[in-house]
């Protein structure tokens, strides 16, 4: 087996693997678990009383959750879902055929064949119908 013929079936299993974007959906995927788990732990934060707490006020052992802290990370979690949508929507190579390494299987050489052989269908075909009439 040649090397064009090895390049030509890594390529193949390389486009097959691309076109079912495997990689982009997991990643996704991922992303669309952290955003839930997330959200869900977000919506369960209750303010809560400090342990031990001296105060003569109450408010002043008191914790009120969620805090801007834990606003700005679930800010930053669903901000980052523009980024990961782009990377998703423009993943993929382009392909657009395969180039012979290998000299003697030049494509012009595959082409001149191809050509060959619908000339040669053109004629048959022309010639079945001749006979035909």
């Amino acid at each position: 087996m040649g090397i064009d013929r090895k390049r030509q079936i890594h390529l193949s299993l390389a486009e097959m693997v691309d076109s079912w974007r495997i990689f982009p959906r997991i990643l996704l995927g991922g992303y669309i678990y952290l955003l839930y788990k997330t959200i869900s732990w977000y919506m369960a934060l209750e303010p809560y009383i400090l342990k031990g707490c001296k105060s003569d006020n109450i408010t002043d052992c008191i914790i009120q959750a969620p805090t801007t802290q834990h606003a700005a990370l679930v800010t930053a979690v669903v901000g980052i879902a523009a980024a990961i949508f782009g990377l998703y929507t423009t993943s993929g190579r382009k392909w657009n055929g395969f180039i012979f390494w290998d000299k003697t299987n030049s494509t012009k050489n595959s082409v001149n064949n191809h050509d060959n052989k619908i000339q040669k269908s053109i004629n048959n075909h022309d010639t079945q119908t001749r006979e035909e009439y």
